[in-house]
Parts: structure tokens; C-alpha cells; sequence
């Protein structure tokens, strides 16, 4: 058994592109917009291409016949799409010789009665309902790619709408389980034990069509030697604290604080030591699989990334006579100590130009390192962070229980600093409010003129009403507790295990990994998470624990382990001591990746999901209104650490500032078209590059900085480690 996304690639190779063998071997595929997304994300052009396909051509362009060829149609099923393929076929003038049509999902009685009286009827060789209605993200990951399904979710002025989007929503689960052959056990996140919430109706719907599928389709789901599924189906409102905390890990710091283009990495590249801007070129860098640092460091702290660049950078420099030799005729220094700055790095770089593939591996995350330690410096996140990171996990960093008196003095100076941009104030306001289970008036318009926010902004803390969280301050807080049981935020992060070392502006963990190590260890709460049948105790039951990872692991496995390179350095991100500036061993240690292609083959030394679920039943957990990185981090943590294949889908993977923006709007009835069009470019996936890249962050129009970069360790420099001490202070360090 393969992830998700080599299931969705098998899919689409396999049993569509490869099931097509037209007499004159090569084929052509006619693509939606939405459908391309599905493609691109679940296989690259190349696979694509070998598979005898001479072109991947728009339904919705004007395009050019070739009444020889056989056509495959990868299209949604809706009327604009088939009303498009049935005229490629009208008044005898065919485009293609054939017509192999694969619909996303499932295609509606009238659709199929209108394709099946058309002419186009007659060059119809093949008509198939793929059931892949879903973007496979990450090998665990998948996503519906509808930002704005919180309106109809959550806003009463659209309630008429509910329903629909709940059983479109129900309908594009049921194509992920059809793909995965799991007819699943289901239970639902209701705290308060009703049926009322959009969790528990999304539930019952879901259950509602697999029973449906179950009928029409009697081979599903197919044999299985293991245990049955759990599908746990939550909302937003579970936790609305990792939405507004700045996770300060690789992948999750770098979507908050960097402007993306298209889902890709905008940054400009020198072609030479030459100073002339024009010689600049604008990249566009796309962070996935086939990046192998990327897939090594990006659930590690920025910190430890920062390190692991560094010190793998000058590894190579060391190991390499004539890169040192190019860089010291740049005049660049190649001595023994080493590159201690990201800009050093980035025109040690831009002097190497004939090692093309070190470039390529390391430049963009060089860049990626620098610009977010510039914002991070620039918007004083160090003040920030320390105050968001008390007030979520209702500790201070020593572990003692916060008196929130104190932080609220602890508030006023990031509230009231001019560097700090007006969505960070927002989601500190936020926090705070969320909680204190709610303030009284007179102190939220004090705390509101401190932050000079506008109405606008205002109007989000009072949209947090619509997700279940408490505005004002009420006699009912105790209850509020008793109902969430132990994912009630401070409890929920109290009770975790504190171990190793890690970072003071990361002590908070998402309530949703508690939810999953519940469900993988049989805890979890069945009066919060109610069964819509529940099953036996012994398909829950799980065997005994496997024996430690190490155990039977050769000093060569040990190294190219998907682990930090410092085996005491764990994945969780979270002490109780109050100093954390213990150094990782360094890159010359037997477990640090010798080699980019030993950083590769750590990404493909991960046990099968196959081998997974053999310690368990499946647990599939769908997130109503949302994920956050940080929940795709702590999703993978929980797959490590309990070793269970455990895959995680929601309708939307937001970044805080996109959360924020569309709290402002959820109050009307229908979002803004600032919204919509900004989501709209966000979830584009096939959008060109653009050329600009001189917009930094969202919030205050700040440029890309060349600003050189410190990582000396001398005394002088507090360095990257530095950056999370979290001590409170006026000025960024």
C-alpha cells in the first residue's frame, strides 16, 4: 500500500493514461482547470509524457483538431465541461478520431443522458468515473482547495447553503476512500453531545454516501488483510489558537511571513559576483519531493534548518578544492572557518557559477532562510512570539502558571510598537481573547485603541463568535471545559510528555495531534468523539508495540534515517527548561547526510504504509474549515513517533494571514471579491511566475532584504538560536 499521492499517481498513469492504447499509439489529453490541478500535483509532465502523450491541451481554449488521434478527456463532471467536449464533436466536424472520457467524480443522471444523445455519442469509446475528486498535497495529505467553504459553514446569513456544502463536501470524501478501498468507521468531534454541529452532519452525510456506494458499487470496498479504518471528522472550531500562533518551523514560518507566487518560491538569482541588478534573474522554485533538502528540513525548527544548511554548505566548500579555488578568485574567503552568513552563502554562490546542481539544491533555501529572518527581526516576532506562546499554552517558559495581569502588560508594547504589522497585533488581540475565554467590553476597545486597528480589523475579533469562540466574559467558563474534557487548550498542553531540547517560541502543540495519539492509543474521549457506529473492541485493539526503530538498524541505517542529524535532538518541539541554546552536533557527525544524495535517500527510508498498518487500523482525520502547517507537522510527528499511517484532509490548507482576512469578511453573506480573488491566486497552481518579487510581506509592503545575515556565534552575535529566546523586550534582538 502506497501513500496518497502514489495512489493518485496510479491512478491517473495507470488506470487512465495507460488503459487507453489507440491503433496509432500516441494520444492527446484534453484537461479542465480544476483537473489539471489534480494532475499536476500527482505526477510531473515527464511521467506524463512517456506514456505516448504528445500533448496536454485546455477544454476551455480554442485549440487546434487532429482527427487522427485519440483523445483523452480528464474533465469535471459539470455542464460547462461536458457542454464543451459534446461541441468538439458537433455537426460532423470531429476534433479528435476518438473520445476517451474520465470524469473526476461521479457524473449526474442528466449529464449522462445528454452525452448519451449527442452526436458526440458515436466517437465514445470509453466513459469512466475516476472518483478523484481531491488534491493529493503531500504523501499523507490531501485537500478540497475550497477556501471559502467557511461562509457557508459557519455564517448564518448563508445557512440556505449549508447543506449543499456539506454533501459536496461529503461526495469529494467519499472519491478519497474510494481511492483508498476503506469503508471506514466514523465519529465526530460534538462537545456538547448534539448532532447539531457541522462536524457531526458532515459525519452523518458521509456515512450516508458510503452506504449509497456501498449499493451501487458490490466489490467495494475491496478485500483487505487489515483492520478496518477510523475516520474522525473535526472543524475549525476545535482549536482556533494553531490558526493565530506563529509556528517558527521550516514550512509553516516560511507560508506566514513570505509572499508565495502561485504556490511556488519567487527569488532572484545572481549569474555572476557582477553588482549590476539587471544581471538578477527572477527563479521560481517549486518545494516538494523532488527536493530532497526540502524534504529533510522542513518540519524542523528554523533554527535547526538554518544549521543544517550552513554547516552542509561548507562541508561542501571543505570537501571541494575547486569550489574553494572559483570562490577565492571572486575574492571571495574560503578559509577554514567556514561561511557563518546566509548572504555570505548567497554570493559565495553567485561566484560558483559552474557547480550548477549545488546551486540549484541550495540557493533557494538560502534565499528563503534570509528573508525569514529579516521579517522575523523587522516585525519584532521575537516580542511577539513570547507573549502568543504564554498565552496559548498558559505557561510561562519555566513551566509556571501564568497570571494573565501580567500578560497583558506583556501585550501593551508589542500592541502598541509601530514595527509590529496590524495582522500581528490581530492575532495576538486574538489570542488573548480566545484564551481568556472571552473579555469584558470596556477592556477590548482599551486593548483595541492600543493597537490602533481599524474597524475593519475589529471586525474579525467579533466574526470569532461564529467558530464557537467566547467574546465577552461569562459565569459558563468551567462548563466550556467540562465539554471539551482534556482539549481544553491549557490542559490539553499541560498534559504533554516535555522532553529533549527545543525552543521557548515553540511550546505550543495542536490540539489535533493530542486527537490523534487518543485515537491511535484508544483514549479518545467517546463523549466529545461520539461513534456513528461504534465498533468492536477488537478491531481497535492494537498488538503489541513494535520494538525501538534502532534496534535492528545497521550504523549505515542509522545514518540515513529520517531523523535531525543529532539523535538526541526528538521531533517534538517542546521543554520545560528555560535556556535552549544547547548546539545539534555539528555536520561532520556520523549521522549528519554526507551528501544532497544521502539527504535524498533519507526521504526514501520511510516505512511503507503497508508496514504501518500492521500496528493498527488506519486513522484518516478530515478537518472541517481548515488546516494550518503546523497540523500537517504535527500529523507527520504522530506517524513517527507511534509509528501508524495516519493520513489527514480538510477542505483548505490556510496560512494565518489568509485565516485572518477571511475572518474579517464572515460576516457577510457573501465574501468580499478582495477575498475571493486573492484566494483565487493563492490556490493557483499553474499560475505563471510572476516577475515581481520585490513585495515581501503581505502586511506592510516591506521588499526582499539583502540584509546580511548573522550566524556567528561569537559573543557579538546572539546568532539564529538566538532569534527564539523568547525574552520580551522592546527591540528585536
Amino acid at each position: 500500500m502506497s501513500s496518497i499521492k502514489e495512489l493518485m499517481k496510479k491512478r491517473i498513469l495507470v488506470d487512465m493514461i495507460q488503459s487507453v492504447q489507440p491503433p496509432g499509439k500516441w494520444k492527446i489529453i484534453v484537461v479542465d482547470p480544476k483537473s489539471i490541478k489534480i494532475l499536476n500535483t500527482a505526477c510531473r509532465m515527464h511521467d506524463i509524457l512517456e506514456e505516448n502523450v504528445t500533448l496536454v491541451e485546455d477544454l476551455t481554449r480554442k485549440r487546434q483538431p487532429y482527427p487522427t488521434k485519440e483523445a483523452i478527456y480528464f474533465i469535471s463532471p459539470v455542464d460547462a465541461c461536458v457542454d464543451r467536449f459534446l461541441a468538439d464533436f458537433e455537426k460532423g466536424k470531429a476534433m479528435y478520431a476518438a473520445a476517451h472520457v474520465f470524469f473526476v467524480a461521479g457524473l449526474p443522471d442528466h449529464l449522462f443522458e445528454k452525452i448519451k444523445t449527442s452526436a458526440a455519442s458515436a466517437y465514445v469509446k470509453t466513459l469512466k468515473e475516476m472518483n478523484v475528486d481531491f488534491i493529493a498535497y503531500e504523501p499523507q495529505v490531501f485537500t478540497f482547495e475550497q477556501p471559502l467553504s467557511l461562509f457557508p459553514l459557519y455564517n448564518p446569513q448563508a445557512a440556505g447553503h449549508q447543506a449543499g456544502e456539506i454533501t459536496s463536501i461529503a461526495q469529494r470524501i467519499i472519491s478519497v476512500l474510494s481511492t483508498l478501498g476503506d469503508y471506514p468507521y466514523i465519529r465526530y468531534y460534538s462537545p456538547q453531545g448534539t448532532q447539531n454541529t457541522v462536524a457531526s452532519k458532515l459525519a452523518h452525510r458521509v456515512q450516508q454516501e458510503l452506504d449509497d456506494l456501498c449499493r451501487l458499487d458490490p466489490d467495494f470496498p475491496p478485500p483487505s488483510p487489515y483492520k478496518r479504518s477510523v475516520l474522525v471528522i473535526v472543524d475549525r472550531a476545535l482549536d482556533m489558537v494553531s490558526p493565530l500562533v506563529h509556528e517558527f518551523t521550516y514550512q509553516a514560518m516560511m507560508n506566514d511571513l513570505l509572499v508565495l507566487e502561485g504556490g511556488k518560491y519567487i527569488y532572484k538569482t545572481e549569474g555572476g559576483a557582477s553588482t549590476d541588478a539587471s544581471a538578477a534573474q527572477v527563479t521560481s522554485a517549486s518545494l516538494d519531493e523532488n527536493d530532497p533538502i526540502w524534504m529533510l528540513i522542513r518540519h524542523w525548527h528554523y533554527a535547526d534548518a538554518v544549521e543544517y544548511i550552513r554547516s552542509t554548505f561548507n562541508k561542501f566548500l571543505t570537501e571541494n578544492r575547486a569550489a574553494a579555488t572559483a570562490m577565492e578568485k571572486e575574492g571571495g574567503d574560503a578559509s577554514a572557518k567556514g561561511i557563518d552568513s546566509l548572504k555570505q552563502m548567497k554570493d559565495t554562490l553567485s561566484s560558483l557559477p559552474q557547480f550548477q546542481e549545488m546551486k540549484s539544491k541550495f540557493s533557494v533555501h538560502i534565499n528563503i532562510c534570509q528573508e525569514c529572518k529579516t521579517m522575523f527581526e523587522r516585525r519584532q516576532l521575537d516580542m511577539v512570539a513570547a507573549v502568543e506562546q504564554d498565552l496559548a499554552t498558559g505557561e510561562s517558559v519555566d513551566g509556571r502558571a501564568i497570571k494573565f495581569a501580567n500578560v497583558m502588560m506583556d501585550m501593551v508594547p508589542a500592541l502598541d510598537s509601530d514595527n509590529v504589522s496590524p495582522t500581528d497585533k490581530l492575532r495576538l488581540l486574538m489570542l488573548y481573547i480566545i484564551t481568556q475565554h472571552g473579555i469584558e467590553d470596556d477592556e477590548r476597545r482599551r486593548l483595541l485603541g492600543y493597537a490602533k486597528l481599524s474597524v475593519e480589523d475589529s471586525q474579525a475579533i467579533t466574526n470569532l463568535s461564529l467558530v464557537g469562540v467566547r467574546l465577552s466574559k461569562s459565569k459558563e467558563k468551567s462548563k466550556e471545559d467540562k465539554d471539551r474534557g482534556r482539549y481544553t487548550y491549557h490542559l490539553h498542553n499541560r498534559q504533554k510528555k516535555r522532553k529533549g531540547e527545543t525552543y521557548d517560541l515553540s511550546r505550543w502543540s495542536p490540539v489535533l495531534k493530542t486527537v490523534l495519539q487518543d485515537q491511535i492509543r484508544n483514549q479518545l474521549d467517546s463523549t466529545i468523539f461520539p461513534w456513528i457506529t461504534e465498533p468492536p473492541p477488537e478491531d481497535l485493539a492494537p498488538p503489541p508495540p513494535p520494538p525501538p526503530t534502532n534496534a535492528t538498524k545497521t550504523p549505515r541505517e542509522k545514518a540515513l534515517a529520517l531523523i535531525p542529524p543529532d539523535p538526541s535532538h526528538p521531533t517534538s518541539l517542546r521543554t520545560t527548561r528555560a535556556s535552549w541554546a544547547t548546539p545539534r552536533k555539528k555536520a561532520s557527525d556520523d549521522t549528519q547526510p554526507d551528501t544532497i544524495q544521502q539527504s535524498q535517500q533519507q526521504t526514501q527510508q520511510q516505512v511503507s504504509s503497508s508496514e504501518l498498518r500492521k500496528n493498527g487500523p488506519r486513522i484518516i482525520l478530515f478537518s472541517l474549515g481548515g488546516l494550518t502547517f503546523s497540523e500537517l507537522r504535527a500529523t507527520y510527528e504522530v506517524i513517527k513517533e507511534l509509528q501508524r499511517d495516519v493520513i489527514i484532509g480538510t477542505t483548505h490548507i490556510y496560512n494565518p494571514v489568509q485565516l485572518v482576512e477571511i475572518l474579517k469578511d464572515l460576516g457577510n453573506a457573501t465574501p468580499s471579491s478582495e477575498i475571493v480573488k486573492g484566494l483565487a491566486a493563492s490556490t493557483e497552481l499553474l499560475s505563471s511566475a510572476s516577475a515581481s518579487v520585490g513585495r515581501g510581506d503581505a502586511d506592510n509592503g516591506m521588499s526582499r532584504s539583502s540584509t546580511s545575515v548573522s550566524l556567528a556565534r561569537d559573543g557579538k552575535e546572539k546568532g539564529i538560536r538566538g532569534m527564539f529566546s523568547g525574552k520580551k523586550k522592546d527591540k528585536a534582538g
